[in-house]
């Protein structure tokens, strides 16, 4: 027969269980805000290559 101490401490296993995972849950969020805001940047990187290419191009074409 199952006791009540058994099923207290699985309950208290499973409130830590849930803990760490509430606690991983919020790690990865953070992980892909700061992920989400590296493709940003990238991408701002990769307008301005563009932006210098237009610019290389159109000094170019002035000096023919």
């Amino acid at each position: 027969m199952i006791s009540k101490e058994v099923i207290e401490e699985r309950k208290e296993t499973i409130r830590g269980d849930i803990e760490k995972l509430e606690k991983t849950i919020a790690d990865v969020g953070k992980q892909q805000e700061q992920l989400q805001a590296n493709m940003f940047a990238l991408h701002g990187a990769l307008q301005q290559c563009d932006q210098f290419l237009e610019i290389l191009s159109k000094e170019s074409k002035e000096d023919e």
